[in-house]
């Protein structure tokens, strides 16, 4: 292995040690002044070290400063409100927020209006209400940039990108990162790039693309001016090494880290401990890491750190699944309890299914329903998040149309000016053009031939169901009610189960919309596929962008998807059935599973289902596998090029 990246990080680290040491802490905008009436009382405010002391003065310096628009009014307010918040008292600090807005709007005071709406939403943040976090530092964000404050601009950005992480809307956090790192690196300001460029990494390593994230949180650590935050980014790299499979240098890196835990937290030290253990065994699973497991587990005991016991608890589970299941579902269920009680549905969720995973049939009843329930209330409010997310973008372009009117106008006149220099440019590279052309047009034409067959299939599957709907059923349905008086029960049975079948062939080849409704329609669908008996989740299919995709693909899936739930109602006796789609790179993945009773390969490959559906799939250059075994259970795994 290569350590010159790791003597170069470490080098760092050492230059940071030695900054760190000479550095002041300082209240993050509370400002000093002179001259104001009330400047004496902020003063004796920002030297009181207890809370309670430091309100007392701000108060006084409120009820002293009595002049209209003074600008040691506004600082007054806001350390009223700083100090509200360290004594946990938020109401009384969002009072005084609100008090601020509405005094800096009513004197013109853009800067302290926009520090009140800041104010709040780090109240927000205390009070883990992320929409209302986001809301207000965009309105904050919105206000610092209109008098050209880029730092606190920038600074706003990142709130909101963290805000969005929170809430899982990872692509929204990156995108609102990548502004705040634009806006901060005007103004040099590393702890806080630093702080950007770790936020961009960790929504590329919850998106899986790992080596991405590796390369953020590299750059970040070059910004940093914190021994604790380096601590915390080498931390965040060695993770994406191991999560990308490579434990050796994941655990170069945590070995480096954990020489260092005397400059670390105690809720740190106990991560960084427990991140080396967990990444040896995963690298070996016959290492002796159990005595590092249970310190990490003791520290954050110690310090009652519900996050951290949620880890330890989750680790020690994988820990004893082979060597003592009794002891890996104890430690899983205290992993849940952790999750409970720290109200991380997440984690909740996490916990439910490992406990899912090695519980007894009987014994998983408890936790199913609850499962069930809190993964669709986690995608509700990620869906419902991430369209807050977009309806707040939304109001912010629309509010900026002006100016981006008057920027085109501009942009207008400048290309007019590049048209005539380019003239000569185009007429020499028309020739080429037109070569260029006429292959794309050759290929166009050869893709839209093979998109129109798929097209006319699907046409024609709609008009023969519309066709067995409107005169076969309808036709079986008069002649039952023409003889049902005179005519055996068991003769009707059999009428009967035949208008049955020709209804269901009817339903099964129907038409599909093609657009909004195209997703509830494919849920619907499915959810009515399965029998009372069976139970389906659903997961992934929100953050698909159907739009994207093209109609032939759109009805080859459908009707791929229609098959696989008719085959599993036939043949599977499944009790539990699992789709999942997710993008990436370029593909569009549908992950089926279920528990029923398997097939041979011989059995699979002779079955004109499994054969119909490779046929529609390789018809639009898409993969699909197959993994059963008799009594194991199906698998299969989409892969559709977008």
């Amino acid at each position: 292995m290569n350590l010159r990246p790791l003597l170069h990080i470490l080098g760092i680290l050492c230059l940071i040690l030695i900054c760190s040491s000479c550095s002041t802490s300082s209240k993050d905008e509370l400002k000093s002044f002179q001259n104001n009436s009330g400047e004496a009382y902020f003063q004796n405010g920002l030297s009181a070290r207890e809370p309670s002391k430091m309100l007392t003065h701000f108060k006084n310096g409120l009820d002293s400063a009595r002049i209209d628009n003074d600008t040691i009014e506004y600082y007054l307010l806001d350390g009223v409100i700083y100090t509200y918040n360290r004594l946990k008292e938020y109401d009384s600090s969002m009072a005084y927020s609100e008090k601020m807005i509405r005094l800096a709007k009513t004197n013109g005071k853009t800067y302290f209006e926009a520090l009140g709406y800041y104010r709040k939403a780090i109240i927000h943040q205390y009070l883990n209400n992320y929409k209302k976090k986001f809301r207000n530092a965009f309105i904050s964000r919105n206000l610092f940039l209109s008098i050209g404050d880029s730092l606190r601009a920038g600074k706003r950005s990142l709130e909101m990108a963290n805000a969005q992480s929170s809430m899982s809307d990872y692509t929204g956090s990156q995108e609102n990162a990548a502004i705040a790192l634009r806006l901060l690196e005007k103004t040099k300001d590393s702890a806080y790039i630093s702080s950007a460029l770790n936020q961009i990494g960790i929504s590329n390593r919850e998106r899986g693309f790992y080596e991405d994230a590796i390369a953020n949180y590299e750059e970040a650590l070059k910004y940093s001016i914190s021994t604790e935050d380096s601590l915390a980014f080498l931390n965040n790299i060695a993770l994406a090494y191991r999560d990308n499979g490579d434990f050796y240098k994941a655990i170069k890196y945590l070995e480096l880290i954990n020489s260092k835990t005397e400059y670390a937290d105690v809720e740190s030290r106990a991560r960084f401990i427990d991140n080396l253990a967990y990444t040896k065994w995963m690298q070996d699973s016959t290492a002796n890491i159990l005595d590092d497991l249970s310190t990490s587990l003791d520290i954050r005991l110690k310090n009652n750190d519900l996050n951290g016991l949620t880890s330890s608890y989750n680790h020690l589970s994988e820990y004893y699944l082979s060597k003592a299941p009794s002891l890996a579902k104890e430690y899983a269920k205290k992993a849940l309890e952790a999750a409970r009680q720290n109200d991380s549905k997440n984690s909740e969720l996490n916990a439910l299914e490992k406990l899912l995973r090695i519980s007894e049939p009987m014994e998983s009843e408890k936790y199913i329903q609850r499962y069930l329930h809190l993964n669709d209330s986690i995608r509700v409010a990620e869906l419902k998040a991430k369209n807050f997310f977009a309806k707040i973008k939304l109001d912010e372009e629309q509010k900026q149309q002006e100016i981006d009117q008057l920027q085109a106008e501009s942009v207008k006149q400048q290309l007019e000016s590049e048209k005539l220099k380019n003239q000569t440019i185009i007429l020499s590279l028309g020739g080429m053009l037109i070569l260029v052309s006429g292959g794309f047009g050759f290929y166009y034409l050869r893709q839209r031939h093979k998109r129109e067959k798929i097209l006319e299939a699907h046409r024609t599957e709609t008009r023969i169901s519309k066709k067995i709907h409107d005169e076969l059923a309808n036709d079986v349905y008069n002649v039952m009610s023409g003889i049902q008086d005179i005519a055996p029960n068991d003769t009707m049975d059999k009428l009967e189960n035949i208008y049955k079948r020709t209804r269901n062939i009817s339903r099964e080849n129907s038409s599909i919309p093609m657009g909004v409704n195209y997703l509830p329609h494919l849920v619907s669908t499915l959810s009515s596929s399965i029998s009372e008996n069976t139970r389906l989740i659903l997961r992934g299919e929100e953050t698909i962008n159907w739009n994207n995709i093209s109609p032939e693909k759109k009805i080859i899936l459908y009707r791929v998807l229609q098959e696989m739930m008719i085959n599993m109602n036939k043949h599977s006796k499944a009790s539990f059935v699992a789709i999942i789609f997710s993008e990436e790179k370029n593909l569009l993945k549908i992950q089926y599973s279920d528990n029923g009773v398997g097939v041979s390969n011989e059995s699979l490959r002779s079955g004109n289902g499994i054969q119909n559906m490779e046929n529609r799939i390789f018809s639009i250059k898409g993969k699909l596998n197959f993994e059963t075994e008799p009594g194991k259970g199906f698998k299969i795994l989409i892969q559709i090029p977008l």
